[in-house]
């Protein structure tokens, strides 16, 4: 492969993460200052920066862009076809742990007490929006996988059906 390809992978992956983490500053901004998710889970609490969120986000962006930009070339390229692959196995790769700790969180925990004025009022232990947030998240992750493992499946066999074999290889029919 010529070097012209390789910078200019490069360079489409870099246009794709600044993309992202320019995009991500604002709506960060827009959920909150505190910008994490706090988590409390069998006596621990977890505080998770919307930053490191950042890389899941990349490599499922990278995955779709790659599965578009290939579609049109029928996935004969090999070295594109390679970004594609390692990007969908990293992604989920990524996405399985988190989603096993979306599983084995509840729903937010809430505290009952009688006030003076005996109207039963319900108090969120962890902030209402975090809750959703993480609640919406764990409800979509068991598909999300499905999809990109699908996708996994379909593109390696695409990409390993046009692999060009070498002359000194042998072919079966």
């Amino acid at each position: 492969m010529k070097p012209k390809t390789f910078i200019i992978e490069f360079i489409v992956l870099l246009a794709i993460y600044i993309t992202i983490r320019l995009l991500a500053s604002p709506l960060i901004d827009l959920w909150g200052k505190k910008a994490s998710f706090d988590i409390n889970f069998n006596d621990t609490y977890y505080v998770i920066s919307f930053a490191v969120l950042v890389i899941p986000v990349f490599l499922m962006m990278v995955t779709l862009i790659y599965l578009i930009r290939e579609g049109f070339y029928r996935y004969k390229r090999k070295l594109q076809n390679l970004v594609l692959v390692i990007a969908n196995f990293s992604f989920l790769t990524v996405l399985y742990p988190l989603s096993i700790l979306m599983d084995t969180t509840s729903k937010p925990l809430q505290r009952f007490y009688q006030p003076s004025s005996s109207l039963m009022k319900t108090e969120s232990l962890i902030n209402d929006r975090s809750a959703n947030t993480l609640f919406f998240i764990k409800q979509i992750t068991p598909g999300t996988i499905i999809i990109f493992m699908l996708i996994l499946v379909i593109t390696s066999i695409l990409t390993g059906k046009n692999w060009n074999f070498s002359k000194n290889e042998q072919q079966i029919p």
